[in-house]
């Protein structure tokens, strides 16, 4: 008996000691998150799926949500279909962006076709590419949440902070605008890793920041056009599938791009338009 029970202390203690190396010898959470960011370069390719959020808080007040869907290639290639709900009005769009240049395509406007988005447009340009939120290198405060099963397979939850710096210099970038100007910036995210591969499988992204310059939004008339100032708030939460698999078609720029057109102007909710004045007898 004694002998038994000197063999499961000896096997206990090995289990814990093994426990306790194991835990010496994995990386630590802003280690892993570089490690994971090292992984997803080097995949190059990877399939999006995923929801966001917009708001614009200021004269000129809205919000919608959006779902996604399309491949991506990293750094710098996107191809999507985007689908949202905009005060009551079902819009299909399409975004490919390469090198930096979006362009897109309205699929339930009978006239189509390809555009480059306009560069200080912050509902159509870089500023929600969520491809420019994939590269963590710069990221601050990394912390380990949890660590849950995601679609069977064992990750590490991390959370951490954007360097504001940064993301100040990408946003002016992308709005490729001297009359631009961020300030303000917060911005948030959580990763899930999985732990046997060390890649990325879920990312939520939080951004925001106020904006004064001329911000490129068409306002329906009643209300300021384009306001001067106001606040953004940037949401997606992403599924990251197919890493490393090859994307067929590739994804290039269009063959045929029309010049970015006059957008036609946001329709107002009924209770911030202006009464037309009944003309004058």
């Amino acid at each position: 008996m004694r002998i038994r029970v000197l063999g499961l202390v000896v096997v206990a203690s090995i289990a814990l000691a093994c426990g306790q190396v194991a835990a010496l010898l994995e990386p630590a959470p802003a280690d892993l998150l570089q490690k994971a960011n090292t992984n997803l370069k080097a995949a190059k390719t990877t399939h999006l799926d995923g929801t966001g959020s917009f708001a614009l808080k200021g004269g000129f007040s809205f919000t919608f949500d959006f779902k996604m869907s399309g491949d991506a290639e990293v750094p710098d290639k996107a191809r999507l279909n985007i689908q949202l709900n905009l005060f009551g009005q079902d819009v299909t769009a399409e975004s490919i962006t390469v090198a930096g240049k979006t362009y897109s395509k309205d699929t339930s406007s009978p006239s189509g076709g390809w555009h480059e988005a306009a560069a200080n447009d912050p509902t159509q340009g870089g500023m929600l590419d969520p491809l420019g939120q994939a590269d963590l290198s710069a990221v601050l405060n990394v912390k380990e949440v949890d660590r849950p099963d995601v679609d069977g397979r064992k990750t590490r939850h991390l959370s951490y902070t954007a360097d504001t710096t940064k993301l100040v210099e990408k946003m002016s970038a992308a709005a490729a605008s001297s009359s631009f100007r961020p300030t303000n910036p917060s911005g948030s995210g959580e990763v899930w890793i999985r732990v046997d591969d060390n890649q990325i499988v879920r990312q939520l992204v939080k951004l925001s920041f106020d904006i004064e310059g001329d911000l490129g939004l068409p306002i329906a008339t009643g209300a300021t056009a384009s306001p001067a100032k106001a606040s953004f708030e940037i949401g997606f939460d992403l599924k990251y599938s197919h890493i490393g698999e090859p994307i067929t078609p590739s994804i290039t720029a269009p063959a045929t791009v029309a010049p970015t057109p006059v957008r036609t102007a946001l329709p107002l909710p009924s209770g911030l338009r202006t009464p037309t004045p009944s003309p004058t007898r």
